[in-house]
C-alpha cells in the first residue's frame, strides 16, 4: 500500500458548487412562485371586475324589461277598462306614441286583438295590416289564462323586420275570456349600444344570453350572431351558473375570460369578458422582462460561483499536494518519518484498546554504503526507489504503512498481524528483493542486492509505563542487528516479553 491513499481532504469546491446550484434554484423557484402568484392575482382581479360589470349590466337589462312591463300593465288596464271602441283606440294611440318616444330602450308597444290583428301601436300606420296569431307570444297568451308577463324568443319584428325581444301580457274580456295581447318590442341593438359604453378592450365582448342558450345581443354587434344557439357549446354547457369563466368564443374564436351573471327575475344573463391575450399582454411583457433579468442574474451567479469553485479547487489541490509532500519522502515516494511516528502512535493506542497485536518490520539494505561507493549516489538513489516499490507491493493491506525510516532503512507497520504473519511478510519482501538480481559486487557471497529484516510483534498495553511504541522499534532494531550479525539477507524475529 502506498503511504498516502488515506489522505483525502473533503473538497470545499464541491460544496461551493452545490451551494451555488441551491442558490440559483432558490432564486428561480422564488421568482417562479412570485410570478405565478401575481398571475393568479391578476386573473382574479380581471374575473372580479368582469363579474361586477356583468352584474351591473344584467341589472340594467332587468330595469329595461321592468319599464317595458310597467307600460304593458298600464296598457292592459286601459284596454280592459276602456274597451276597444274607436275613441278609446285613438286615445290609446296617442298615449303609446307619447310614452314610447322618450324611451330609447323600447322600440314599440303594440296591442293585438283576439284574432291577431294589430289594434294599435306606438308606431302608427300598421293598424289592421299586421297579424301576430302565429307568433310565440300570441299563441302563449291565447292558450294560457295567466295574466303574468311572458318573455318571448327573438323574433323578426312584425312592424319592421329587424330582430326584437318581446315582452307581453294577456288582455282579458270582461267575462275573463281571451281578448288580445299587449306586447313590447326591445331591440337587441339597444343593448349592444349600451354595452359599448364600457371599455372591454379590442378583443373583449359583452353578451346578453337567454337561459336556453340563445344569443340575444352582443357588443361588438354582429348581425349574424344574433339569435345563434350556443346551448351545445362546451363552454356554455360547463358554465351555466353565475361566476368566472375562460372560454373560446363560438362567434369569433377569440379566447376570452370574464364573468357571467344570471338575472333572478327574467330568463337572461350577461357575460362580460375581455380578450385573454390582450388583457394579460402587459403582465406577459413584464414577465418576460423579469425572466430575462433573473436569468442573467442567475447566470452571473452561476458563472462567478463556477469560477470561484475552480480557483478553490486549484487551491485545494495545491494544499493537498503540500500536505502529501509534508509527509512524503522525496526520494522513495514512501511515507516519511513524521507520518510513520504519527501512524505508529495511532495504531498502538487502537491495538491497546482492542488487545490486538502490532507488528513492525525494519528493513536495511545490505552493504549499501559500498553500493554507493561502487556505483555512485545516483545509482544508490535508484536502488532505494526500486526496493521501496518492491516493499510497497508486498504490504498491500489497507492499514499497512511503508515508510523510509532513515538512510537506507525502511520500515513497515503491520497492524493486527501476529509474529507468524509478520515473518511471512518479511520473508516475502526479502525474497522479492533478492529476485530482482540487482548487481552488487560488494555484497558477498551473492554479489546481488539483498536486504536484512528485523521483525517485532507485541500486544500493546494501556499502561505506557510498561512499554510504548518506541519499545516496538527497539525490538525490531535488535532483531535487525541479529539478522546482520547472522550473515545478512535474512529475517530475524523478536517478540516482546
Amino acid at each position: 500500500m502506498t503511504a498516502f491513499a488515506h489522505i483525502r481532504p473533503k473538497s470545499a469546491a464541491r460544496g461551493l458548487k452545490a451551494f451555488v446550484v441551491v442558490v440559483c434554484l432558490v432564486i428561480l423557484g422564488l421568482g417562479g412562485w412570485r410570478d405565478w402568484s401575481e398571475r393568479k392575482q391578476e386573473i382574479a382581479r380581471i374575473n372580479a371586475e368582469t363579474l361586477n360589470l356583468a352584474k351591473s349590466l344584467v341589472q340594467h337589462a332587468e330595469d329595461t324589461f321592468e319599464v317595458a312591463d310597467a307600460l304593458l300593465v298600464d296598457v292592459v288596464d286601459r284596454v280592459e277598462m276602456g274597451g276597444i271602441v274607436p275613441d278609446a283606440a285613438r286615445r290609446l294611440d296617442a298615449f303609446l306614441v307619447e310614452r314610447v318616444q322618450s324611451l330609447q330602450r323600447i322600440k314599440s308597444i303594440s296591442v293585438y286583438e283576439e284574432d291577431g290583428f294589430l289594434l294599435t301601436s306606438s308606431l302608427p300606420g300598421h293598424r289592421g295590416k299586421v297579424n301576430a296569431k302565429d307568433l310565440a307570444f300570441f299563441q302563449h297568451h291565447r292558450t294560457s289564462p295567466s295574466g303574468d308577463w311572458f318573455f318571448g324568443p327573438l323574433i323578426r319584428d312584425p312592424l319592421g323586420g329587424d330582430w326584437v325581444l318581446t315582452l307581453s301580457r294577456r288582455i282579458d274580456k270582461p267575462d275573463g275570456s281571451f281578448g288580445g295581447v299587449a306586447q313590447a318590442s326591445i331591440p337587441p341593438r339597444y343593448f349592444a349600444n349600451f354595452f359599448g359604453r364600457f371599455d372591454v378592450g379590442t378583443q373583449g365582448s359583452i353578451t346578453l344570453i337567454h337561459k336556453n342558450g340563445t344569443l340575444l345581443s352582443r357588443y361588438p354587434y354582429i348581425e349574424r350572431a344574433i339569435g345563434a344557439d350556443i346551448s351545445n357549446e362546451p363552454s356554455y354547457q360547463s358554465g351555466r351558473g353565475s361566476g368566472s369563466y375562460e372560454y373560446l368564443s363560438p362567434v369569433d374564436q377569440v379566447a376570452r375570460m370574464g364573468g357571467y351573471h344570471r338575472n333572478h327575475i327574467f330568463p337572461i344573463g350577461v357575460l362580460a369578458s375581455v380578450g385573454r391575450d390582450e388583457t394579460l399582454a402587459d403582465w406577459n411583457r413584464e414577465f418576460v422582462f423579469r425572466t430575462v433579468v433573473m436569468s442573467l442574474l442567475v447566470a452571473t451567479i452561476a458563472a462567478l460561483g463556477w469560477i470561484l469553485s475552480a480557483e478553490l479547487r486549484r487551491r485545494e489541490e495545491a494544499e493537498a499536494e503540500l500536505s502529501v509532500l509534508a509527509v512524503t519522502d522525496g526520494l522513495t515516494g514512501l511515507a516519511n518519518r513524521r507520518l510513520f511516528d504519527k501512524q505508529l502512535e495511532t495504531e498502538w493506542l487502537r491495538a491497546s484498546r482492542e488487545k490486538s497485536p502490532v507488528s513492525l518490520l525494519l528493513v536495511d539494505v545490505d552493504q549499501f554504503k559500498a553500493y554507493n561507493d561502487i556505483y555512485g549516489h545516483q545509482a544508490g538513489d535508484e536502488c532505494l526507489r526500486t526496493i521501496a516499490k518492491t516493499i510497497a507491493s508486498a504490504a498491500r493491506r489497507p492499514g499497512d504503512l511503508v515508510a523510509r525510516y532513515g538512510g537506507e532503512e525502511l520500515v513497515i507497520l503491520l497492524p493486527d498481524l501476529d509474529e507468524v504473519g509478520a515473518a511471512a511478510v518479511a520473508e516475502n519482501i526479502r525474497a522479492k528483493v533478492e529476485a530482482l538480481c540487482v548487481q552488487h559486487e560488494a555484497n558477498i557471497p551473492s554479489r546481488t542486492l539483498t536486504v536484512s529484516i528485523g521483525s517485532a510483534t507485541c500486544v500493546p498495553s494501556l499502561d505506557r509505563s510498561r512499554n510504548g511504541p518506541e519499545s516496538l522499534i527497539t525490538l525490531a532494531d535488535a532483531a535487525l542487528y541479529r539478522a546482520k550479525q547472522g550473515g545478512r539477507n535474512r529475517v530475524a524475529a523478536a517478540k516482546a516479553a
